[in-house]
């Protein structure tokens, strides 16, 4: 309910801590979409909002010294159709991943399909983790310039 005390808190953590991995969970987006849809005006200025924030945490990587070797990942945790989401459609299992950062290839556009579970699987790619053998997700390999 309080998007701004939580950057201000996520800021302090990053300039204080210097962190390996990090994670912002804001759902101001997410209740826009539920309560009033997906892909309408109020929709897209929630989002803009919230990119306000985003810009700010960029420049709490840059004070804390660390944005060089940072990657940064904006994603969401489901797609969605009208208000809804959970069902088996492209709109609602496919979501935005944008990844900007070390290693990463700039002003590329993903062309296969994200979903959610391919987030945890690049996220461990990008530490050097083995995920476990049950894990569906694959890490998307075509973001990295290596």
């Amino acid at each position: 309910h309080h998007p701004s005390l939580l950057c201000e808190m996520a800021e302090r953590f990053i300039i204080e801590r210097k962190p390996t991995l990090f994670a912002v969970c804001w759902d101001q987006l997410d209740h826009t979409g539920h309560s009033i849809g997906h892909d309408t005006p109020e929709y897209y200025q929630t989002l803009a909002e919230l990119d306000v924030y985003v810009g700010r945490l960029v420049q709490a990587l840059k004070t804390a010294g660390i944005y060089e070797q940072t990657v940064i990942i904006l994603t969401s945790d489901h797609g969605g159709v009208g208000k809804g989401h959970g069902g088996k459609t492209l709109l609602e299992m496919e979501h935005p991943l944008i990844i900007s950062g070390h290693g990463i290839r700039s002003g590329l556009v993903i062309q296969e399909p994200m979903m959610q579970y391919d987030t945890a699987a690049t996220i461990a790619y990008i530490l050097g983790l083995t995920p476990p053998r049950s894990w569906v997700g694959r890490p998307v390999m075509s973001v990295f310039s290596k």
